[in-house]
């Protein structure tokens, strides 16, 4: 693919972004519209038509190999493990962002927002997972699987946003704004910077994920009837 102007280099940077963050293409160009101080994408393909350019600047920042891939988590990449805890097997798989672990007639997913609690299905009665000492120790390895995925997220969304400044500013990982006070567009809440990065920038409320997180809550504004 030939490169002919900027606008190609967002789009190729979007389809890098939406594989890393497992989010639809269009919502990963209105996220490069917002970095680049456009509502969406719409917007920023008018104001383009219209004689807008970015700085030659904020080309080159949002293709930093940093941002774009992450040499140890990828869309594609599933770690398989198979064990038994007393004779009854598990088999544990990590993705991208998430954990799940199964076995005969149960199944455990574990999401990347701490706060979010472990999704526990049972398919069979009497079920191993009635066991509290069986429970227990596959609840420990599903832990510590997500923990790693979230450690793993949280490198590469770097220490801008997951370490608070002095004043609790925060860089949120998809659209780069920075500030104090975060809001959340699903259920209206208003949550600090350090509550955001605690939580994985999911709302620590209603756990909307990070695309529904802002620095201001810019849908309550007024909108012009001109």
């Amino acid at each position: 693919m030939t490169i002919l102007n900027e606008l190609d280099e967002f789009r190729i940077f979007a389809k890098r972004l939406s594989r890393k963050h497992q989010i639809r293409h269009h919502d990963a160009l209105d996220i490069i519209a917002k970095q680049q101080g456009h509502s969406n994408w719409n917007a920023l393909m008018k104001a383009w038509a219209q004689g807008w350019r970015p700085d030659p600047w904020d080309v080159i920042d949002i293709n930093e190999s940093s941002i774009i891939e992450s040499p140890t988590r990828g869309f594609d990449k599933v770690k398989t493990t198979e064990g038994d805890i007393a004779g009854e097997p598990y088999t544990l798989r990590v993705y991208f962002d998430e954990v799940v672990i199964g076995g005969n007639g149960w199944g455990i997913y574990f999401g990347h927002a701490p706060l979010e609690p472990a999704k526990i299905e049972t398919y069979t009665k009497p079920n191993p997972l009635d066991d509290k000492a069986f429970f227990s120790k596959i609840m420990k390895i599903g832990i510590e699987a997500a923990d790693a995925v979230r450690e793993a997220i949280a490198r590469d969304w770097g220490p801008g946003s997951m370490q608070p400044c002095n004043d609790g500013s925060v860089k949120h990982p998809l659209f780069g704004g920075v500030s104090a006070e975060w809001f959340c567009m699903h259920c209206d809440t208003r949550s600090t910077g350090a509550q955001m990065a605690a939580n994985m920038w999911h709302c620590p409320k209603c756990r909307a994920t990070p695309l529904d997180v802002h620095p201001n809550a810019w849908w309550k504004e007024p909108v012009s009837s001109g």
